[in-house]
């Protein structure tokens, strides 16, 4: 019994000295960037042979895929701006998943955070700065309550988060509609959609010519604040050495539990912020959504394309923005409909969270890169 206990210890050790190393970790961010990089390059080749067969112009659906957004400042503009609600999903989605928790509150977050943030620069007697702020904490406090749900049965009573999460989204949805039917509705409109928002209680346009506001400052602030929370603080530690492993955090002395509850409440009221920026940057200067809207759900490929890092989630988000404006522009510019991304994201998804995918590879960097971690560390000893 002891030698086992030895042998646990050992293996304990290891495993700390390989985490801790810089080396060890730069490693692995190697890895899982070349592995993503592959997985992107395989599905876009996979895309180019399917347009050969469904376009009778297949390198002009091609050109004008990879090509057309950047012929403008507008389209430019299209792409930061479809960019910025994707980033705040994937952070959210990010910090959920370092604690190994597949929660899928942010699409309910989105869009309740939104419908909040709505309300309060509409109907609120304070205009500008003031509305602007009031409104996104108001979006960040009623989803950090609807976000306790889940942490909390999967923390006491380990009820899985995904199902709860799943069901709670559609709570939130009609919990927003009724009110937005029965008390909000501007009947004006002739749509189910609220009052317009005041423009001095809107996020101003960044860029010029274009539809971008300074919602994206927002969202970069978001990217910096979660890595350093992340990365820097015996919080994000926790939550990080809890992912990996419950039962080590366990051991080690951390509260896992803990880790569980403010991994998925932090996730989720970064998403409800994330709602109220798009609402109060958005085209359409009201609170119109009529369903669920998305967002949680993409938040989840971003974070898989930024391999769960929140200081990579803004290019993974560029790069999907950039994809489905290539793709709306080349259904308007040939005869291949814009529902191909969707073929191409799910060929990305499918190969990077593949455990298979690229597995001897990757064990045979990490065996080498442990070796030398160990030897260097026995020799300093």
């Amino acid at each position: 019994m002891s030698e086992r206990k030895n042998v646990v210890k050992e293996a304990l050790k290891k495993a700390v000295i390989s985490f801790k190393n810089p080396n060890y970790r730069q490693k692995i961010k190697y890895f899982n960037f070349f592995r993503t990089l592959t997985a992107i390059l395989i599905a876009l080749v996979i895309t180019f042979v399917i347009l050969l067969f469904v376009s009778k112009e297949p390198f002009s659906a091609i050109t004008a895929l990879l090509f057309s957004p950047f012929k403008s400042k507008f389209w430019i503009g299209e792409i930061l701006r479809a960019s910025v609600p994707l980033v705040f999903a994937g952070v959210a989605a990010s910090i959920m998943l370092k604690c190994g928790q597949f929660n899928m509150i942010g699409e309910g977050s989105f869009y309740l955070g939104g419908f909040v943030a709505a309300l309060i620069a509409i109907y609120l007697p304070v205009s500008s700065f003031l509305a602007i702020v009031i409104a996104c904490l108001a979006a960040i406090v009623v989803t950090i309550i609807f976000g306790f749900i889940p942490a909390i049965l999967k923390a006491k009573l380990n009820v899985n988060e995904f199902v709860v999460s799943l069901m709670l989204n559609f709570i939130m949805l009609w919990v927003g509609m009724f009110f937005l039917q029965n008390y909000f509705r501007d009947e004006a409109s002739g749509d189910i959609a609220t009052r317009l928002i005041p423009d001095e209680n809107r996020l101003g346009i960044l860029l010029k010519g274009t539809y971008l506001s300074t919602g994206i400052l927002i969202a970069l602030v978001v990217v910096i604040l979660s890595a350093i929370f992340l990365y820097k603080t015996k919080y994000g530690y926790t939550i990080r050495i809890t992912g990996n492993n419950k039962n080590f955090a366990k051991f080690s002395g951390l509260s896992a539990m803990s880790a569980i509850i403010y991994s998925q409440v932090i996730g989720s009221a970064i998403a409800g912020l994330g709602g109220a920026v798009e609402i109060l940057g958005g085209i359409d200067g009201r609170f119109s959504w009529k369903a669920l809207p998305g967002y949680g759900f993409d938040g989840f490929i971003v974070a898989i394309l930024a391999s769960n890092n929140p200081l990579l989630t803004p290019l993974a988000a560029l790069f999907l923005a950039y994809l489905r404006t290539g793709a709306t522009l080349m259904s308007l510019q040939t005869d291949v409909a814009s529902e191909l991304i969707q073929i191409i994201q799910a060929i990305i998804i499918i190969i990077v969270a593949g455990q298979a995918f690229m597995a001897r590879y990757k064990n045979k960097i990490f065996k080498n890169a442990e070796e030398t971690v160990l030897k260097s560390s026995s020799e300093g000893q």
